[in-house]
């Protein structure tokens, strides 16, 4: 089946190869002779881009990474092989030029450098760092979750001292904070755009922020223009208070067939191609036109399924079906070894990980039984939903759909669209899916477990354990380093026996450019590029 499924892609892809040459021949010369213009082809839109609220979206998050920035950031810095990278464990000044730590590690003292600007010229100042967390907590999005994890629990720790200084006061120290402040949900925000748009029914004007930017940017780039559904369009920001970027615009073209996709890259047509089939990765490679970058990833590829609802519900169905999917086709023949199989909910990469407590390979007896065990021994039907455009998503649900077949589990494949799968994962609303797109950009074991799987957070499968969340809040700003791991094996022991996901890979990182795009450098805190460091020559 698979076979057939991989030649009916390729002689697709040949025909698409064809027609993308056509259109290459009028777009390619442009993009590849114009310096000043990036065209990526991205695989959906923009969905939700409220830096408070906005869902997993790679998409999403890559464009505010660029537009916006925030108090600190990562270290850029050079590897012995000259490559350069974003370090995630070493923190420098983003907006503030300065940053001081009291002896007894509960307040850090921000000092913010002269003459920022927003986008639109009106000042940055400290009176915005505050107008941006007092809104923040107000909204109570999920990036309160992060400043509360990090024992900064209400708006009244961030304290005013004059226009260049700003203070955070921590109830307890711990070592959370900047991992998790150097992300666009610390977006500070422009208080002359955004305050106009607070009204009584929309208090946080997230109705305005959630698809505009126009005037708030502070980073390196800033929204032009967007076509919803076919593009959007940034330029550089002329008041970036950094090194201005090397292209002065970047145009992301919303494609949503993978194929299509890299016959643009593969044309010409396009200079940065993402989220391409890995089937294709080795014919990229050995081209001398394109240029791939791969980098190991603690990125998770999961099945979730939602807890509070039947038949998932039940342990024993979700442990079938934990038994009834085949792992290695999948990280053979969907991601053709362009993955490690993942064998616990804390991926390979994040310190207190084990694989210990992994029991699952596919056994479809093992299955059969635990399904009749369930009281469910003819199976049932679901819907397996996954996102339009993901050709991995693809191939995974066609190869889940034939395995719970073998246990009389009849499952029917829906894909979404990015914007409704995104918007409905966001809410919680999805009941039987795949996602492969979670990266705990705080590398710490507590900040992951709480995200994925403390209840009163965002774990997408609305799993809910007392014990784990018990162990989670008793143990994330422990210094007994002892009990701390110890308490990490036991909530990775009950997460592999409760099974609220099927855990299936952590991908690499792997992003094709055309040859002549010079200077990627690799976050690997959340995998995503900083176009201001790429130039063409």
């Amino acid at each position: 089946m698979h076979n057939i499924m991989l030649l009916s892609r390729r002689i697709f892809l040949i025909a698409t190869l064809a027609a993308g040459l056509v259109f290459g021949n009028t777009f390619a010369a442009h993009a590849q002779s114009d310096e000043n213009t990036l065209i990526i082809a991205v695989s959906r839109d923009l969905q939700n881009i409220d830096p408070t609220l906005t869902s997993g979206n790679i998409n999403t998050w890559e464009f505010l990474t660029n537009v916006y920035s925030w108090l600190i950031d990562y270290e850029v810095v050079t590897m012995d092989d000259g490559t350069m990278v974003g370090d995630p464990n070493s923190f420098v000044g983003g907006l503030a030029e300065s940053f001081e730590w009291t002896e007894d590690g509960t307040t850090v003292t921000f000092t913010m450098r002269d003459g920022l600007k927003f986008s639109n010229g009106d000042p940055l100042t400290a009176e915005s760092v505050k107008f941006t967390f007092d809104r923040l907590f107000d909204q109570q999005g999920v990036t309160v979750g992060n400043m509360a994890l990090a024992e900064v629990p209400d708006k009244h720790h961030i304290e005013l001292i004059d226009s260049k200084t700003i203070a955070i006061h921590l109830d307890r120290a711990n070592s959370l904070l900047f991992g998790n402040m150097a992300q666009a949900g610390n977006s500070i925000l422009n208080p002359n755009v955004v305050g106009p748009h607070m009204t009584d029914d929309d208090p946080s004007a997230h109705e305005w922020l959630k698809s505009d930017t126009r005037g708030t940017e502070q980073g390196p780039y800033r929204l032009e223009s967007r076509d919803p559904g076919n593009q959007y369009v940034l330029v550089r920001n002329e008041n970036y208070f950094g090194e201005p970027a090397h292209i002065e615009r970047i145009v992301f073209q919303v494609i949503p067939d993978p194929s299509s996709r890299l016959a643009q890259l593969v044309s010409g047509a396009v200079d940065i191609a993402m989220e391409l089939p890995t089937v294709d990765i080795p014919a990229l490679e050995a081209n001398p036109d394109i240029t791939v970058h791969r980098n190991t990833s603690r990125t998770i590829s999961y099945i979730g399924m939602n807890n509070e609802v039947a038949p998932f519900d039940n342990k024993l169905v979700r442990q079938a079906i934990s038994y009834a999917v085949p792992y290695d086709t999948i990280v053979n023949d969907v991601m053709n070894g362009y993955a490690i199989q993942l064998k616990s909910p804390i991926p390979k990469g994040t310190p207190g990980h084990t694989d210990e407590f992994f029991v699952y390979s596919q056994n479809l007896e093992k299955a059969k039984e635990l399904l009749d065990q369930a009281g469910l021994p003819d199976g049932f039907s679901t819907v397996f939903e996954i996102p339009i455009g993901s050709q991995e998503a693809k191939e995974t649900a066609v190869f889940v759909q034939e395995a719970l077949r073998g246990i009389g589990i009849d499952v029917q494949i829906q894909e979404l669209p990015g914007a409704a799968y995104f918007e409905k994962i966001q809410k919680h609303e999805l009941v039987f899916f795949y996602t492969n797109f979670w990266i705990s950009i705080n590398n710490e074991p507590y900040y992951h477990v709480y995200w994925k799987f403390h209840h009163s957070c965002c774990n997408y499968a609305n799993y809910a354990n007392q014990t784990v969340d018990d162990l989670i809040k008793e143990h994330t700003i422990s210094t007994d380093m002892a009990a701390r791991d110890a308490a990490l094996q036991e909530i990775q022991r009950i997460l592999l026996d409760e099974a609220p996901w099927v855990l299936l890979y952590q991908p690499e990182h792997i992003l094709a450019m055309r040859s002549n795009v010079k200077g990627y450098v690799f976050f690997s805190a959340d995998n995503l590029t900083r176009y201001q460091h790429l130039y063409k020559e």
